[in-house]
């Protein structure tokens, strides 16, 4: 986050309309059940660089509703997407499917994925209880086309695995730019599928992939791509406050996550009541 401040400082032009987004798994892991200060330190600082749409990956997912709930709540200018994750209770999206940015004379419509596949049926890792995703085709198929008509590029955000995004674009090559998560290889290498451009960060996840795209109205559906990456290292040695701000969180003391709960309606489901996980000093024998 902090290369990507610095790079917005170089590369800023200022009457330039910037669309900022993220793919997701942004949280790490240790999240779970609670906003470690990794997470924290993320979707803080998301309304300091102006990210516009962060789509809900894995990982988000992992930490339950009610967190999830929660770390959305701390980010009130930045819009978050999934048209498969669906809540239990209200059959609705948890999140909105897609958000349309509208720059005047040119509209970008911006919709996520999640990898059902991610989610196997009896998961621990899914909060069965407040959602439930749908499979990725149904939602495509739902969206996709009727966002098409309303915009003049869209953007796919998504963890699909190569085979499956490969179909998926073939089958809606109005898809004109995916980016994909750290998580696979999809687009480490940009590639093109039809027209469509395949670009991410790469499963090392240090390396830095910057795409730019030039939109114009008189190329209909034409746009203009360039991209160029660099290899990141462990160090960053860019002045000011961004590197204050690394500083002082590499020196937090890391935190840990409490356990997720059973949601009362699960424990009602089961038949159980299990008491609160704890820990306890061992005794010897006697």
């Amino acid at each position: 986050m902090a290369r990507w401040a610095a790079f917005v400082n170089r590369h800023g032009i200022p009457d330039a309309a910037w669309l900022t987004v993220d793919a997701g798994n942004y949280v790490d892991r240790a999240g779970t059940g609670g906003c470690s200060n990794k997470c924290q330190f993320m979707v803080t600082s998301y309304k300091d660089l102006h990210y516009d749409v962060l789509n809900l990956g894995r990982q988000e997912v992992w930490m339950g509703y009610e967190t999830l709930r929660a770390m959305m709540d701390t980010v009130k200018n930045t819009e978050f997407v999934s048209a498969n994750l669906i809540e239990v209770k209200s059959k609705r999206p948890v999140v909105k499917p897609f958000v349309i940015k509208d720059y005047g004379k040119f509209r970008v419509g911006v919709i996520g994925l999640l990898n059902e596949g991610d989610f196997p049926k009896g998961s621990t890792l899914l909060d069965t209880a407040n959602m439930v995703i749908l499979p990725h085709k149904e939602a495509a198929k739902k969206y996709i086309p009727s966002l098409a008509r309303k915009v003049d590029a869209l953007v796919l955000l998504t963890e699909l695995p190569s085979v499956l995004l490969d179909t998926l674009v073939k089958t809606y090559p109005e898809i004109d730019l995916v980016i994909s998560t750290g998580g696979l290889r999809s687009g480490e290498t940009p590639t093109t599928i039809g027209k469509t451009r395949i670009v991410g960060s790469g499963s090392s996840g240090y390396n830095g992939h910057y795409a730019e795209l030039e939109f114009n109205p008189a190329w209909k559906d034409s746009l203009g791509f360039r991209n160029f990456q660099e290899p990141l290292s462990d160090t960053y040695d860019e002045k000011g406050v961004w590197a204050d701000r690394l500083a002082a969180f590499n020196s937090m003391p890391l935190s840990v996550p409490k356990p997720n709960p059973v949601p009362p309606a699960t424990q009602k489901k089961l038949g159980t009541n299990p008491a609160p996980q704890t820990t306890a000093p061992a005794q010897k024998k006697s």
